[in-house]
């Protein structure tokens, strides 16, 4: 895809992210310019989730989502109380915990989910760069309380 649209339908995506909306989710934006998209989630009795979403080809490809501690480290060990959906295994391709839900990079290369291809969901309501942020948010806040 060319990065001129990559970009636009990027900062097309995170530009509705208001602020009236972060601060309805706790989510707080370390950076929304193309390609990244870095997020933490925050709660009052969990510690804070970091994703670093990285959008390059967006969305001809999935975003790759980074799990990191909100300093912007990696774990060391699985992040807490984070749900089903961050796997804290080593994905075949990168050799680190990856979020594996439709709609991330890591899902769709792994080799249990090869057949479950981008273009399946790509478009579909709740598949842009929010809407997969709100699901990620969503499976943690179950997970945190």
């Amino acid at each position: 895809m060319l990065e001129a649209i990559s970009k636009a339908e990027f900062d097309r995506d995170v530009g509705q992210l208001d602020e009236r909306t972060a601060s309805k989710y706790r989510w707080r934006t370390l950076s929304k310019t193309y390609p990244i998209f870095d997020v933490v989630f925050e709660h009052d009795a969990a510690r804070p989730l970091r994703l670093r979403l990285n959008c390059e080809d967006w969305d001809d490809l999935p975003p790759s989502i980074e799990i990191l501690n909100e300093d912007g480290t990696a774990p060391t060990g699985p992040p807490p109380n984070v749900g089903n959906v961050f796997n804290a295994s080593a994905h075949p391709n990168t050799g680190k915990m990856f979020v594996c839900m439709r709609g991330s990079r890591e899902f769709h290369t792994h080799t249990s989910h090869v057949h479950e291809h981008w273009s399946n969901y790509r478009g579909q309501s709740g598949m842009d760069l929010l809407g997969i942020v709100l699901q990620l948010w969503r499976a943690w806040k179950r997970a945190v309380g």
